[in-house]
């Protein structure tokens, strides 16, 4: 499957996921419009009838996992972050726009290891 398509879900649904954790933990909100400006990027290059419906499903599970807590919240986030920075790193080379892609994903991973309620 091409790269840029599989980017394109990837991101729809990490914004879902962002939203939905972002209604109870607002660390989540910077998260959010990271990956919704990374979601717009990959927009650039292809785009599908999938991306709102995954965006809403991802959506309504952050919104779940988010009150079942944060431990959950957590676990959730540094899968999903570390599932994209694998991805970016096997399948984009030399681009400086993965680059601060990367470095944004690091940033959410971090969220994953500190206390979420600020």
């Amino acid at each position: 499957m091409d790269k840029y398509l599989l980017a394109l879900l990837g991101e729809a649904g990490a914004s879902g996921l962002a939203k939905g954790f972002s209604i109870r933990y607002k660390a989540f909100q910077e998260a959010y419009l990271e990956e919704k400006e990374h979601w717009k990027y990959f927009k650039e290059f292809r785009t599908s009838f999938l991306e709102i419906p995954v965006f809403i499903s991802l959506f309504m599970l952050g919104l779940l996992f988010s009150f079942v807590g944060e431990r959950a919240v957590r676990y959730v986030n540094r899968k999903a972050e570390q599932g994209a920075i694998n991805f970016y790193k096997e399948r984009f080379r030399n681009e400086e726009k993965i680059k601060e892609i990367l470095n944004d994903e690091l940033k959410h991973l971090s969220m994953s290891y500190r206390n979420l309620r600020q």
